[in-house]
């Protein structure tokens, strides 16, 4: 079976993601564990960026650009968040990702989900971190997968999942339930499913 590889990806990039995708192939514990080490390492080469971009984000949305995913394996992408933007607590399908900043800062949110009653949600914060530029942040289903994000400044990260879906599961508030903080679950599309 032939599967797309991506093109016109600088020999860096390239590199990176080969080593990324050794690391998944040992398991997803050493992806999250070794893998933000290799990105940090790679962002820090000369070329890495040479044609590595990410479209300027809007003051409510953030962008999401592939730099490189090959048709059935994982993929980086560069994102840019706009200032004072906040994303819904979401979960990526039980599988482990991770960032990296390259410039701004980001927050970080671990959430503990409690069902209270038909699709009803409330959550928890477990844990917060906050990554500034260089620094990494991991989602670890290991130890909890619900998270949120939130920018408190205009700032880009490169995400790097392994699996490259085109939906995902968000939590947003649930305009039918009166009380303040309760969510409900929703599927999401990320990206159309051809590209």
């Amino acid at each position: 079976m032939n599967k797309r590889v991506t093109s016109d990806v600088n020999p860096v990039v390239r590199e990176v993601y080969e080593k990324l995708g050794d690391l998944l192939e040992q398991s997803d514990a050493a992806f999250v564990e070794e893998g933000p080490a290799v990105l940090k390492r790679g962002i820090k080469r000369d070329g890495f960026f040479e044609g590595v971009t990410t479209a300027p984000a809007l003051p409510n949305e953030y962008t999401r650009e592939k730099v490189i995913g090959d048709e059935g394996r994982h993929v980086i992408r560069f994102m840019e968040w706009p200032p004072e933007y906040a994303l819904m607590p979401h979960e990526h399908h039980g599988r482990p990702c991770f960032e990296v900043l390259v410039d701004g800062h980001l927050v970080l949110s671990d959430l503990k989900r409690t069902r209270i009653g038909d699709n009803e949600y409330t959550f928890e914060v477990l844990e917060t971190t906050i990554a500034e530029s260089g620094e990494s942040a991991v989602i670890d289903p290991r130890e909890n997968e619900i998270h949120a994000v939130y920018s408190p400044v205009r700032s880009r990260s490169l995400h790097v999942y392994p699996d490259d879906n085109y939906e995902s599961y968000g939590y947003v508030l649930n305009d039918d339930n009166r009380k303040a903080d309760v969510y409900k679950r929703k599927e999401f599309q990320l990206r159309d499913p051809e590209e």
